[in-house]
């Protein structure tokens, strides 16, 4: 049981940037949670992937990181983001009350939004931009000075594979 759990552990560090420097680690982690805080929802795994790839970014780490925004805590930072924005813009935030599912229906069907959703795409877009530009350098920062203290303090062993074969 110990070997499988050696195994197991040796190869999520080599997926996990474990061989990597840890500004590489702490760049595609933060790029990832940076992305995860933008406007453009459910792009982004698209996003992420991309820019993992043009930047030769470890891709899970990047991956890892727009995991942070999800369905848990997008009803926490959507009001806070579009809360941002309106004081940013000066556009109030609209204030309505959930329709019945007929008149959503209606709603949804017609032609020409409501001027009230396109009043909030604003202030989201302008709220949530603002809170990646400052999310992404300062998760870098943090992680980085995290992920470097912590190797210092504990450093793991080399890999099995890379390790010389013991001598008789």
């Amino acid at each position: 049981m110990k070997a499988v759990y050696r195994r197991l552990e040796t190869r999520l560090r080599n997926t996990f940037g474990a061989k990597e420097p840890p500004s590489r680690v702490a760049a595609a982690l933060a790029l990832g949670i940076a992305i995860s805080f933008s406007p453009f929802q459910g792009l982004h795994t698209l996003i992420a992937l991309l820019l993992a790839f043009l930047l030769r970014l470890n891709k899970p780490d990047v991956l890892l990181g727009t995991l942070v925004i999800n369905p848990w805590t997008l009803t926490l930072y959507f009001p806070s983001a579009c809360w941002l924005g309106s004081r940013l813009t000066g556009i109030p935030m609209p204030r309505f009350a959930l329709p019945s599912p007929g008149e959503l229906l209606q709603r949804l069907t017609s032609p020409s939004l409501e001027g009230w959703v396109w009043d909030v795409l604003l202030i989201w877009g302008v709220g949530s931009t603002l809170c990646t530009l400052a999310v992404g350098p300062a998760t870098f920062w943090f992680l980085r000075r995290f992920i470097t203290r912590h190797r210092a303090r504990h450093p793991h062993p080399p890999d099995q594979a890379s390790a010389p074969p013991p001598t008789q």
